[in-house]
């Protein structure tokens, strides 16, 4: 144990660490140690002058000082290194008669002040957003929940990282089944590093492989308060602005936190509006092709003049064409994200005008073409949760390539393929489609459109809450 207040052989262990500093007190046979950049300064300079007016007598002190106590005979370097990277105060007495080493906190771990979501914007609701930080994370979510019942517990992912994992639910709610398997799930997890939520969602989640998540992320405490009362549980991971929340059904990755805050008529127009661009953005383009490549009969007459005089001299099949534009709006929506906010919606809107108004004048596409994917690419804007938006594009090609081959025919295939994938789908035990466990009219009726809050007395029926009234969705 005594290599641990050596100072020359600490510094041979970190010696390729220089933001570790290690400071040697041999007149009071004490050594320091921290990681520069993760500790409050100020901190340290006070509590070094309160530790040497006491003469470092560390076994008074830590009834006074805030001093975490580690017996020597179960300390290691593991402990080490957490509690430094942590903004952790080492200080190990070289007196034989210490069986003890101490840590204190001084941490000022970088960070920013919460801050408003920028995927969530806020009209009503609160401005205060999540931040990289997990303890202020939890702490926007506590202020909110004063309740003794709603519980947070701590894991550690990550043999290199030590990642940080809050599970957070309210224990006199949730169902057991779900909670158990929550837990049996980050137990299991074994991986060297996990630096983000989206990381975690691929390891916890029930089908790594399907087009729609079963995992609900977002960036505002208000909207994981509304859904830890509902009966389920949040995560947030240390380093990532967002927080999950399982289990996630169809209908409640339709749901926004703003929905709370405004009138139920606007709330529940809105809701419905998502439903229909859910729907638009994946069978819109697999209509058209398929009513104009194979089954034109089907469309009245004054429209059939109109598309065949649109398409007059192009060189490209309905489905060549329609996949070109598909693909050419994706990478619209691609140089949009990536450049800086600004410029990328410059990029987005002129790029969009001035390249369709030129593949209209240049013979490659037809202004009805044109129209159909302008609309396709809108209708996803309307959905929340960006994985499920992005997502889509593959169950928009899987249904166009089905229409192109198909017609009408393959639309209905792919129509019902998906619909009974999405079925099947199960979220920590639970139904994806809401439908499953509906008790009555009103049940039905909230999947579609937000109720007048008193009218809200129950919990989704679909999550088995242990207490299962006064809820509110």
């Amino acid at each position: 144990m005594t290599r641990y207040t050596d100072k020359d052989w600490l510094s041979e262990q970190f010696h390729d660490s220089s933001d570790i500093v290690i400071k040697d007190y041999p007149n009071e046979n004490v050594l320091l140690m921290f990681c520069e950049p993760l500790i409050d300064h100020t901190a340290l300079h006070s509590n070094l002058l309160y530790l040497k007016e006491n003469e470092f007598k560390l076994e008074e002190l830590s009834t006074l000082v805030q001093l975490t106590r580690i017996k020597k005979h179960s300390f290691s370097f593991d402990l080490l290194y957490k509690y430094l990277y942590e903004g952790y105060l080492y200080i190990a007495s070289k007196e034989e008669s210490s069986d003890s080493v101490f840590f204190l906190n001084i941490a000022k771990i970088p960070a920013r002040f919460p801050d408003e979501s920028v995927s969530e914007v806020s009209t009503r609701g609160p401005k205060d957003g999540f931040i990289e930080q997990a303890s202020v994370n939890v702490g926007l979510v506590r202020k909110r929940l004063k309740s003794p019942s709603f519980v947070v517990e701590d894991f550690t992912i990550g043999k290199r990282s030590n990642t940080n994992i809050s599970l957070l639910y309210i224990a006199d709610i949730i169902d057991e089944n779900i909670l158990k398997t929550v837990k049996a799930r980050l137990t299991k997890i074994d991986t060297d590093i996990l630096t983000s939520s989206e990381e975690l969602e691929d390891y916890i989640s029930d089908q790594k492989f399907s087009l729609f998540p079963l995992i609900n992320y977002t960036g505002r405490p208000d909207f994981v308060a509304k859904a830890i009362n509902q009966g389920r549980v949040a995560l947030i991971v240390d380093g990532s602005p967002t927080a999950l929340i399982a289990p996630a059904n169809l209908s409640f990755l339709l749901k926004t936190a703003e929905d709370n805050n405004t009138s139920f008529y606007f709330a529940s127009v809105e809701r419905v509006i998502r439903t229909i661009g859910l729907l638009t953005s994946i069978f819109l383009p697999g209509f058209y092709t398929a009513l104009t490549s194979h089954n034109l009969g089907q469309l009245p007459f004054p429209l059939i003049a109109t598309i065949s005089v649109s398409r007059s001299g192009l060189p490209f099949s309905n489905f060549l064409e329609m996949l070109i534009m598909l693909i050419m709006f994706e990478l619209f929506k691609e140089a949009g994200a990536r450049l800086p906010k600004g410029v990328g919606q410059t990029v987005a809107v002129l790029g969009g005008l001035i390249i369709g108004d030129a593949a209209i004048r240049g013979g490659i596409t037809s202004p009805t073409m044109l129209v159909v994917v302008g609309v396709t690419a809108i209708s996803s804007f309307t959905l929340v949760n960006q994985s499920l938006s992005g997502n889509l594009f593959i169950a928009r090609l899987y249904i166009l390539f089905l229409s192109s081959g198909l017609g009408l025919f393959g639309f209905f295939v792919g129509f019902l393929s998906l619909t009974i994938h999405v079925a099947s789908l199960r979220s920590f035990g639970t139904s994806y489609v809401s439908f499953s466990k509906v008790e009555s009219f009103k049940d039905l009726v909230s999947i579609f459109i937000r109720l007048p809050k008193p009218l809200l007395t129950k919990r989704a029926p679909e999550l088995d809450a242990n207490d299962k009234t006064r809820g509110q969705s």
